[in-house]
């Protein structure tokens, strides 16, 4: 199947990213994206996966699908939520992307997920420092033991400032070794896990465990 997920509207640039996580995740495996948009980082992923013959993984796209501040500018479609299973129809239909409406910090949508279940996670839902800093901590439980999360927009000054706060207060549950470059960290408990990602991080690790 050919990509087609650029014209979607939305952003990302994280699809190296994508392409390690493809390769690494085991059948069944499971996948968050908090903050999926219209769809357009859901649509590259699941095609790879599909591409891969990984059908049975899952990607649980977390949104409100009603947009934000970020959005008002822009031509967009008024209904997001129609718009992205619209644009996710068949892969929706195949189970491998299941929407989750509502906000990441919602206990219903929290309660979906038991503990040590996702095997990778996507932080770019909201970019203010404190939506991101609970977000690190509300889902960092989930998280496997090998799995491993990571967040874009690094470069933005809340987003950076909420990862640095929030990271050290996981550690004493497990946090091995986390990276950052200018957009994107990355944090896991394994630490042979996220040398993985060590080639997306060229120069210094400015998040080192201290």
């Amino acid at each position: 199947m050919k990509h087609s997920y650029f014209k979607i509207p939305g952003w990302f640039n994280y699809s190296e990213t994508y392409d390690i996580i493809v390769d690494q995740i085991g059948d069944g495996g499971k996948i968050v994206e908090i903050g999926s948009f219209l769809g357009r980082s859901t649509h590259y992923l699941a095609t790879a996966l599909y591409n891969a013959g990984k059908e049975n993984v899952r990607i649980y796209s977390v949104d409100t699908f009603e947009g934000s501040s970020e959005h008002a500018n822009l031509d967009l479609p008024k209904d997001f939520s129609s718009t992205f299973r619209e644009n996710l129809e068949f892969f929706i239909q195949k189970r491998m992307v299941i929407p989750c409406q509502g906000r990441s910090d919602d206990p219903k949508i929290l309660e979906k997920f038991e503990d040590n279940s996702i095997d990778y996670i996507m932080v770019d839902g909201a970019h203010e420092y404190e939506p991101v800093m609970d977000d690190i901590e509300n889902w960092w439980p989930k998280l496997k033991t090998d799995g491993v999360m990571f967040g874009d927009d690094y470069g933005l000054a809340s987003v950076s400032e909420a990862v640095k706060i929030s990271l050290p207060k996981v550690k004493s549950r497990g946090l091995g070794v986390n990276y950052s470059q200018e957009q994107t960290w990355y944090a896991g408990k394994n630490p042979e896990k996220l040398k993985i990602f060590e080639k997306l991080v060229p120069g210094q690790n400015t998040l080192k465990k201290n």
